[in-house]
């Protein structure tokens, strides 16, 4: 990849990862669905001697959950300030935390699938999310293909695409966030904005085998980044205050963040596009 493709990725990780730490932080990341789940957690409790009664009903336990939380925050930012300076001949260590970030990413979104009562399209929704970083530590690996990145790109562009607009369609519940930005943004009846989504979701179906098709991918992906951006900015201004402007960005600037990916991806699909291209002539 060449330095400007370089810096859209890693600008897109570096969002990803500055937008959990600051849910971390200040917000809640559904860990105990895990932690009180008794059928798992009784188990590993009983190995270290501890009851179960006693983990649930103590509140110091709460105090300690929210500290180890905020302490994987920390972790966050701190690995996506390590992402800035990443490239081929960082130390090994670096890319050991990249890693493990990476993959507990794959944790949390699963904790999020969780709580959307294991609907899989919940899970595929944040593909970007997930492989943006799976990518960066394919761009300085010894296996480095610009063409199977290049695939693999589209993948995670198509599959996001793909489960957001099944929930714009209806195959999942219409999230009512969905309805009430668009009423919102755009001043549309309830009726009106739920015809809006579906022609939104049959868009978003289709983005998915487009960007495979060599004539139409470029515009495939620009209109992708475009609904990308769109629909991550929609966050924060369906819900604007003028009067509480610091409370609306603290309260949906992370949502926002972490989705700036969904515009990213694709542009970073354009400029792989065009080098590919080149790289074949």
């Amino acid at each position: 990849m060449n330095s400007k493709s370089i810096f859209v990725l890693k600008l897109s990780v570096v969002t990803i990862f500055i937008a959990r730490a600051y849910q971390h932080f200040f917000w809640d990341v559904p860990y105990r669905a895990i932690l009180w789940y008794e059928n798992l957690m009784r188990p590993i409790l009983s190995w270290f001697q501890i009851d179960w009664e006693d983990f649930v009903s103590n509140t110091e336990t709460d105090t300690k959950i929210q500290w180890i939380i905020k302490g994987i925050g920390i972790l966050y930012f701190i690995t996506s300030i390590l992402v800035l300076a990443y490239n081929q001949n960082s130390k090994k260590w670096i890319k050991v935390v990249i890693t493990i970030i990476t993959i507990w990413q794959f944790l949390v979104v699963f904790l999020f699938t969780k709580e959307s009562f294991f609907q899989i399209g919940q899970y595929f929704e944040h593909s970007l999310q997930l492989g943006m970083p799976v990518l960066l530590l394919y761009t300085y690996s010894k296996s480095f293909s610009l063409s199977k990145a290049l695939v693999f790109l589209k993948v995670l562009v198509g599959l996001t695409f793909l489960c957001h607009g099944l929930y714009a369609l209806g195959f999942y519940p219409v999230p009512g966030n969905f309805i009430d930005m668009t009423i919102s943004i755009v001043g549309l009846t309830e009726e009106q904005a739920r015809s809006f989504l579906w022609v939104a979701g049959i868009i978003d179906v289709f983005i998915l085998p487009f960007l495979f098709l060599k004539k139409i991918a470029k515009a495939t992906a620009i209109y992708a980044v475009f609904w990308g951006f769109l629909t991550a900015f929609a966050r924060i201004t369906a819900n604007f205050s003028a009067d509480f402007p610091l409370e609306t960005l603290h309260q949906y600037g992370f949502e926002t963040v972490v989705r700036l990916c969904h515009g990213l991806g694709p542009l970073l699909i354009i400029f792989l596009l065009k080098e590919n291209k080149t790289s074949k002539k």
